[in-house]
């Protein structure tokens, strides 16, 4: 082969190196976020007498831990569509307080809404399960699904910069689009599995406390997966909503103690694209750096074969 031909090829093997190496093949693909589910979450008020466990073993992708809880739900979350947006036919969730340890977390988080970065997790607050509802008196309820399971988590940090100050929801308590207004981050809700039921690999969803909103003024009849109460004591009174919950992605930043932490499937998924394009870029430079070292001693030794003929 011709030493000018010689410089072509190298020069064109050493182009494709830094090619594949940049295109999206070469790089982890960043995880999209979900559209579903959303819940607008009401508070409830049960008149009956209290029939939850006083202790649940919860399991996230922050480790395995034993819970307290309360006696009786206080929130029940409905499927719901925010700004026309999410799925009515998801399930129900009631949400139980409980008290933990610490999360130890601090992470960004991304919705819809915007990034929030140095988000601290704090303590676990609630536990929330699937739950079948019907208007009282209502039908008989059939079984309850095992997912989606949550542990919600306190969380402090910044808003959104894209959160609005007012959305349109709608659910099955409120048949119409109907505005209600927005306020500060409340609590992150990881999939969990309560007493080894449940599906981790389920959506996380991010709380904002609702500020304004139509009391709906329902009674219903709740069934979970503990054992059901007679008809007579499981009347709820449902009064407003006092959150909206949407899809989230999380990036855990720093683990400051608390909890031992599990493979987060979000986390490595969203650094591997952050890193892999950090990586792509130093492996293009070194690829570059050697096409040109080869094209350059190519082509110095074709110039001195041409001067010494």
């Amino acid at each position: 082969m011709k030493p000018k031909n010689l410089c072509l090829v190298a020069a064109v093997l050493a182009l494709s190196v830094v090619v594949g190496l940049l295109t999206p093949s070469g790089t982890a693909h960043a995880q999209v976020l979900p559209t579903v589910p959303h819940y607008d979450c009401y508070n409830i008020v049960p008149l009956g007498p209290p029939y939850v466990p006083d202790h649940l073993t919860l399991e996230t992708q922050f480790g395995t831990e034993e819970v307290s809880s309360a006696p009786n739900y206080v929130d029940l979350c409905l499927p719901a569509l925010k700004n026309g947006e999410g799925s009515l036919a998801a399930s129900h969730v009631a949400c139980v307080p409980i008290a933990g340890h610490p999360a130890g977390k601090i992470v960004k988080l991304t919705t819809q809404f915007g990034v929030q970065k140095n988000v601290r997790v704090g303590n676990p607050i609630e536990a929330c399960m699937p739950a079948n509802k019907a208007i009282y008196p209502g039908e008989p309820l059939p079984p309850v699904p095992t997912a989606p399971h949550y542990e919600c988590f306190q969380i402090t940090g910044p808003r959104p910069s894209g959160l609005p100050s007012s959305v349109m929801v709608r659910d099955q308590f409120l048949p119409v689009d109907t505005m209600v207004e927005l306020g500060d981050p409340t609590r992150l809700c990881l999939p969990a599995k309560k007493n080894g039921v449940g599906d981790l690999s389920a959506v996380h969803v991010e709380c904002f406390a609702i500020t304004f909103g139509p009391i709906v003024d329902r009674f219903v009849n709740l069934l979970t997966q503990f054992p059901p109460v007679p008809t007579a004591t499981e009347f709820h009174v449902v009064g407003f909503p006092r959150e909206l919950c949407v899809p989230v992605l999380k990036v855990v930043n720093i683990s400051i103690g608390g909890i031992a932490e599990a493979p987060d499937a979000d986390a490595s998924a969203l650094e591997a694209t952050t890193s892999g394009g950090s990586s792509t870029t130093i492996y293009a430079v070194i690829a570059g750096i050697a096409a040109g070292l080869v094209v350059l001693g190519a082509g110095g030794w074709y110039a001195r074969r041409r001067w010494l003929s």
